[in-house]
């Protein structure tokens, strides 16, 4: 018989899926268009010259941070369907937590202090070096924090199986 605690998780889990791979796919649109709508206009009507493939680099630039934020939710999202499929245990949720962990502060590392200065070496920058972003640091040290929580569980998951293997 099937616990009814973990019946539970696997149904929220299978719900908040969905609604991830919603706003996942809204998102991935909204960046496009937003990130490369009015390049393509300009495509359209003036031809690729001009400053265009300056500012499709620095498009291409300005985008990766998100791309990699999106990526990390992408991770969210296939540890919920692991989870909703009754993998519930140490594994799913390490490999998970490493993985947004890493995206997350990589991509707060380039937009703080990356991404100013490359896209100024593209004259488009925003005339500073290092972008003070309340936001951006914190999520850095989100990931950060989340990088070294799974190493702890993965950790306290060997131990336990050396207990399980005592006892």
């Amino acid at each position: 018989m099937a616990n009814p605690t973990n019946t539970s998780i696997q149904q929220r889990s299978a719900n908040l899926r969905r609604l991830v791979s919603c706003l996942l796919a809204s998102l991935v649109v909204l960046l496009v268009l937003e990130r490369f709508g009015a390049l393509a206009m300009q495509l359209s009507k003036h031809g690729i010259g001009g400053e265009w493939p300056r500012r499709f680099a620095s498009e291409c630039i300005t985008a990766f941070p998100e791309i990699l934020y999106l990526l990390a939710l992408w991770w969210i999202r296939e540890a919920l369907a692991a989870f909703a499929a009754g993998k519930l245990y140490t594994p799913t949720v390490t490999r998970m937590l490493e993985r947004v962990g890493v995206m997350l502060s990589t991509g707060a590392f380039i937009g703080v202090f990356l991404l100013p200065s490359a896209t100024g070496a593209l004259g488009f920058g925003p005339g500073y070096v290092i972008a003070y972003d309340i936001s951006g640091l914190v999520l850095g040290a989100i990931g950060l924090s989340l990088n070294i929580i799974a190493h702890v569980l993965q950790r306290a998951s060997e131990l336990q199986a050396e207990l399980d293997e005592i006892f």
